[in-house]
């Protein structure tokens, strides 16, 4: 199943390690190392990420709270600290282009920067790998 740039987006790319606090004012790099594409009743398969359009860098505005890629963003709508992991969560409606909307969760280690992220929708998901710093 192929993804909107913008939810991909939204999964892929969030934090950064704790070496840098996680500074506001800073925009974090992130970049996606591995895919997991799953769909109902056929299970999961390794995927590059532009195999389901899942961009390989990404930025995270902390300060506006945006996950952006060129000229698009997303919202991150939810922004939690677990134990030592920052936890964000957002949505997606569908579009006439992905008429399947998508939830998504990202888990950052704030000692490593690396992060899983999922991405739902109704008989599909993705489950990203990466690793986020600041720049």
């Amino acid at each position: 199943m192929r993804y909107l740039l913008i939810a991909a987006t939204a999964a892929a790319g969030l934090a950064s390690g704790s070496v840098y606090a996680f500074d506001t004012d800073k925009i974090i790099l992130c970049a996606t190392t591995e895919v997991q594409d799953c769909l109902a009743t056929q299970g999961c398969e390794q995927v590059q990420p532009e195999d389901v359009s899942v961009p390989t860098f990404m930025r995270l505005n902390l300060k506006k709270n945006r996950i952006e890629v060129g000229d698009q963003s997303a919202d991150i709508e939810r922004i939690e600290e677990v134990e030592n992991r920052l936890i964000m969560q957002g949505a997606e409606d569908g579009s006439e282009n992905r008429p399947d909307g998508v939830g998504w969760t990202l888990s950052v280690s704030k000692d490593t920067g690396r992060f899983v992220a999922t991405l739902a929708t109704e008989q599909a998901g993705l489950v990203l790998f990466g690793a986020c710093t600041e720049i």
